[in-house]
């Protein structure tokens, strides 16, 4: 929003330096000039669509991206429920809004060093897009690379096995479990 804003507010004020050095007089037979009134009243509509684009640009810029410290908050202590997608606190063990029972987020604990995941093969250009979709159920996520993510480590095989169904389910990813070996 704030880019968009950036470039209106460049854009108005291009568009009144245009109009308000426009020519408004024309030359008269005998060697002088007079105004012209169509063109000062197209010089007066210049200046008002600038001044109102450049206006709007600046409100884009002052005001697009601000969020308050609560919302803030509120955004970090919710995720998205697994079943229906509704906001749901981390801490929740069952949805408000689909009645479903959910798992409570580990957002708010260290997250494990080893343990069960699930390896997902995907092509780089889907990386992006698979990682927005793990996020959004709510699974942990570990550093993988640009042809696979890892998602987890859980505490136990059944914890993946559920995590994988949950993945081939809502996001349409396929993975193997594995498991991390504990660094020595």
């Amino acid at each position: 929003m704030k880019g968009f804003g950036t470039l209106a507010l460049i854009i108005g004020i291009c568009w009144l330096v245009f109009a308000l050095s426009m020519d408004v007089s024309v030359a008269t037979g005998a060697g002088g000039r007079v105004n012209n009134l169509g063109l000062m009243a197209d010089r007066q509509i210049h200046t008002i669509v600038g001044g109102m684009i450049a206006l709007a640009g600046l409100l884009m810029v002052l005001l697009g991206g601000k969020t308050s410290a609560a919302q803030t908050a509120a955004q970090f202590d919710t995720r998205p429920c697994p079943l229906c997608a509704e906001p749901i606190k981390n801490a929740a063990i069952k949805c408000r809004h689909c009645g479903a029972d959910v798992s409570p987020s580990r957002s708010g604990q260290a997250p494990l060093a080893h343990g069960w995941a699930v390896q997902i093969e995907c092509e780089p250009w889907q990386h992006a897009e698979a990682t927005k979709a793990i996020k959004r159920i709510g699974l942990p996520l570990t550093k993988g690379t640009p042809k696979l993510l890892i998602a987890g480590p859980f505490p136990s095989e059944s914890e993946a096995a559920s995590a994988r169904e949950s993945l081939i389910s809502h996001c349409d990813l396929h993975g193997e479990l594995f498991l991390i070996e504990p660094a020595t």
